[in-house]
């Protein structure tokens, strides 16, 4: 009797135990006829809490990484995103882990509610996305778009035909075990 209910609080615990990542990955596309943007940040932190279903991420601005110097450039500055100003985006948000068993693997469609906040204006935000759980590694993955004006992004008139009023963003995020 003491192995089993010891061995039900063990699996309870590894199913309820924080995940974490300093290592999370955002990326985004922007696509018109004249020119398609992207960019990508590999230095994403991220925590999820199976206990309470809670899910956090924060990423630096000026972590995005473009394949052209001049882009990265713009996109930092005061015309676009003002990164010295709005250095960071985050979100702060709930997601139902309603049967998931993060010590078992498989895939989990699941949907994310919250607050994301970007350029200094936050959002409501409702998305899908997937979670899967194999040998023990938790990965979160989500595609979703935004319109970049609700978040107080206006490019000057002249690059108006080079970025898209949608942006799509991908959130890929491969979690460890939080140790504090």
């Amino acid at each position: 009797l003491f192995a089993f209910i010891s061995s039900i609080a063990f699996a309870t615990a590894i199913n309820a135990q924080v995940q974490f990542t300093r290592n999370g990955k955002i990326s985004f596309y922007s696509k018109t006829p004249v020119e398609d943007i992207k960019a990508e940040n590999n230095e994403v932190v991220s925590f999820l809490d199976p206990a309470k279903g809670e899910l956090r991420f924060q990423a630096l601005i000026k972590s995005f990484v473009f394949p052209k110097a001049a882009m990265q450039e713009h996109f930092n500055g005061k015309d676009y995103m003002n990164s010295d100003q709005y250095p960071q985006s985050n979100f702060k948000g709930t997601v139902n882990l309603k049967g998931i068993t993060f010590n078992k693997d498989g895939v989990y469609k699941v949907k994310v509610k919250g607050d994301l906040t970007l350029h200094g204006v936050t959002k409501k935000v409702d998305i899908p996305g997937t979670i899967t759980i194999s040998k023990g590694v938790t990965n979160a993955k989500t595609v979703f778009k935004i319109n970049r004006e609700d978040y107080g992004v206006v490019v000057p008139s002249f690059a108006s035909s080079k970025i898209a009023k949608e942006i799509e963003i991908t959130v890929d995020c491969v979690y460890a075990p939080y140790k504090g």
